[in-house]
């Protein structure tokens, strides 16, 4: 069983709700995992959520990170928001919102939810070419592979937060 450790700043630890906002509205994520020998190993992804999974596409080839994913599932997925340096009563810090969550990925094998994961990332991204997103997951389709999330825990943190 892993540790859980007590948040430095506990008064800003957010809700479960607040940090899956945080994960939603996230640009990209960090996922870190393992390499066999022990090393850390990680990588910025864009990322959609779908039914508070973390989806993600690769290619098809092995890679670093595939072939971490395959020997250890484990991953830890960082995603900050509304990050702007700010001077604050004297010092120097930073307005944020931020989680840090755990889980396990896994290759996505059903065909028609890769073809949704691919759909929603574009539409994420670049909504504004939402007409090119069926030739273009035509011709990728077959060189492309989507990586499914599913978390253990999730944690959100935030300071300084300006109103919306």
């Amino acid at each position: 069983m892993t540790k859980r450790y007590e948040m430095q700043m506990a008064d800003r630890e957010l809700t479960e709700a607040e940090a899956w906002e945080i994960l939603d509205a996230g640009e990209y994520a960090v996922i870190s995992t393992v390499d066999p020998d022990g090393t850390p190993y990680g990588v910025p992804v864009s990322y959609v959520i779908i039914d508070e999974k973390l989806y993600l596409h690769t290619g098809e080839r092995p890679g670093h990170k595939i072939d971490d994913f395959l020997h250890d599932p484990r991953v830890s997925v960082a995603v900050a928001t509304e990050v702007e340096p700010c001077f604050e009563d004297t010092f120097f810090t930073t307005r944020f919102a931020s989680v840090v969550a755990s889980g396990r990925i896994s290759k996505v094998d059903d065909s028609a939810l890769v073809r949704r994961v691919l759909v929603e990332l574009c539409m994420k991204y670049l909504p504004e070419l939402k007409d090119e997103i069926g030739p273009a997951i035509g011709r990728e389709i077959d060189v492309t592979a989507a990586w499914c999330v599913e978390f253990d825990e999730i944690r959100g943190k935030a300071g300084r937060r300006l109103a919306k």
